[in-house]
């Protein structure tokens, strides 16, 4: 029986027993006396007495400074990006397993070891849900695809894109990444060459670069250009921009209000008329668009051999009606471009921090790919030649560790259930922070918290930068790199967990393009020495963005 079933219950008792000793009292004062304490007692267990005396969770190691009643809300007030407990998961001492209260006490547990994550992301990953919440919310944007699905749906939906995003499959779109990075790097210096005189200028990189990572997905993942390199008011982008700018609600009565709204909308099934409402139109009437066009296509481009976009690869299979790949493409536009951009944007920011790790990687590419670089070539480039830059390949691997796009990511109990042996009640909300684990000094050593990119040149470490277990690297969510390889090259069969990000390769083919253009084309520094302040929406960005000054090497 829940908690608000005892409390009408409790509610109901009182009147019937008060009603009996006091029969001259009126009955509706009676009732409203029994409300009110049925809603103290029930605000009382639920608040204090359940999570402090009772929950079976009250026994787990807590960060210190929690209050008795609003728990670690002034601790965490950004939550999301994983701050703090990039600090808690070396500084509490645990056995796997941190608890922490948000408002109105409520419980939430971190999970900090391998053992921990394997039970959560692999072997009982459909006990554990994304919050509802938060599906509905991702859902306006993504779409209902791979990242909100959950249950035997994900298994299916994931099953049936897999051929799509085969490493053989993205090998052969290095050239497409490639080529777009070539482009934003001849558009950025193009705008420093207007300014006569000048040999250098600053550009916001969030924005740049954001613009070229739907270039590459409009190339790689559609096989549409969308140029908003030289269209940023492209219908696309602005679109998405509306969406990533929207700011939360501040202070506890806006909070309050836009709850009530929110309430009242879903409750009353009113229209939305907000500017993601706004901007979801925009973009389900472009996928729809899209898929038309693919598949008037398709006939065509099989007998010519297939397309090699990701859209065409999954119209060639058969397997998709026109409203599941409308929600794929959303999700695979949103997500795809926005992680690589934010990113990518963090990478600029740790070669400005490091400018000695700037000037060794921008000395191997310019080393290895002087011949792709130069503007007049027309050499192309192919996987195995990127792939082959090992200072590139660690610098990349140690922005996606200290600099995880995702800082944060929750799931909920869908039945009681357990982790390391702790009894974990149904409804219990689970945090899963990347940030953390990938600075976690039990998985990497003492200086795990260092920007170190030759952590991954050492012998043997390639793939892992010395991290104790394959868990020690959570940016796409238990996946590593050199798992795709095996599983690919060498018949393998290494299990990545059904939540691992499945576009990893592209994420990673289109990362390193972008970094070896611009790193390879410019000198980057900081334009103003200030603190970083970290801002999370859908990812974790620099506040108010990220100003850089280019200059032409």
């Amino acid at each position: 029986m829940s908690a608000a079933e005892v409390a009408l219950l409790s509610c109901v008792l009182q009147t019937s027993i008060l009603c009996r000793l006091y029969p001259s009292q009126s009955t509706a004062v009676i009732a409203g006396w029994s409300v009110v304490t049925s809603l103290f007692l029930l605000a009382t267990w639920k608040l204090y007495l359940w999570p402090l005396w009772f929950s079976p969770l009250r026994n787990l190691p807590e960060p210190p400074g929690g209050h008795r009643l609003r728990g670690h809300v002034k601790l965490v007030p950004n939550e999301r990006s994983g701050m703090p407990l990039q600090d808690w998961i070396n500084e509490v001492p645990n056995s796997g397993l941190i608890r922490y209260r948000m408002r109105f006490n409520k419980e939430v547990i971190f999970v900090t070891n391998p053992k921990g994550l394997s039970e959560v992301l692999v072997q009982k990953s459909y006990e554990f849900a994304k919050p509802a919440k938060l599906r509905l919310g991702l859902g306006r944007i993504l779409g209902v695809g791979l990242i909100v699905a959950e249950g035997n749906e994900h298994k299916r939906q994931r099953k049936l894109l897999m051929p799509a995003f085969s490493h053989r499959h993205i090998k052969n779109l290095y050239p497409i990444f490639w080529d777009k990075s070539v482009a934003l790097a001849r558009v950025l210096e193009e705008s420093i060459t207007q300014n006569v005189g000048q040999s250098t200028k600053v550009f916001d990189v969030a924005d740049w670069l954001a613009r070229a990572t739907l270039d590459i997905l409009g190339a790689a993942g559609l096989g549409e250009e969308f140029d908003t390199l030289h269209n940023p008011d492209n219908e696309i982008c602005s679109a998405y921009r509306n969406v990533f700018e929207q700011k939360p609600p501040k202070g506890i009565l806006a909070m309050g209000l836009f709850l009530l709204r929110e309430a009242l909308t879903t409750a009353l099934r009113l229209p939305r008329n907000d500017s993601i409402s706004a901007a979801t139109k925009t973009l389900t009437g472009v996928a729809r668009r899209l898929i038309a066009g693919k598949r008037a296509k398709v006939s065509t481009e099989e007998s010519e051999g297939g397309g090699l976009d990701i859209i065409s690869v999954a119209l060639a299979s058969d397997s998709f009606t026109d409203s599941m790949l409308e929600n794929h493409l959303l999700t695979f536009l949103a997500a795809g471009h926005e992680t690589t951009a934010t990113s990518m944007t963090w990478a600029l920011y740790a070669l400005c921090l490091y400018p000695d790790v700037q000037k060794k990687l921008r000395d191997e590419i310019r080393s290895r790919l002087s011949h792709i670089l130069d503007e007049a070539s027309a050499a192309p480039m192919t996987a195995e030649l990127l792939d082959s830059l090992p200072y590139l390949h660690a610098v990349c691997n140690e922005v996606f560790r200290i600099y995880p796009p995702a800082g944060l990511t929750r799931r909920v109990a869908v039945k009681n259930t357990s982790i390391l042996g702790q009894f974990i009640p149904k409804g219990t909300e689970i945090v899963i922070s990347p940030r953390a684990l990938n600075v976690s000094q039990e998985l990497w050593g003492p200086d795990a918290g260092i920007f170190n990119p030759n952590r991954w040149l050492k012998p043997s470490q390639a793939n892992t930068g010395g991290g104790l277990t394959n868990f020690s690297f959570m940016t796409f969510l238990h996946g590593e790199y050199n798992e795709i390889f095996l599983i690919i090259e060498s018949r393998s069969f290494r299990f990545l967990g059904p939540r691992s990000c499945i576009g990893q390769g592209f994420a990673r083919g289109e990362f390193a393009s972008l970094l070896a253009a611009l790193a390879g084309t410019f000198e980057m520094t900081l334009a103003e020495e200030s603190e970083i302040f970290i801002e999370t929406g859908l990812t974790s960005r620099p506040k108010g963005g990220l100003r850089v000054q280019f200059r032409r090497v």
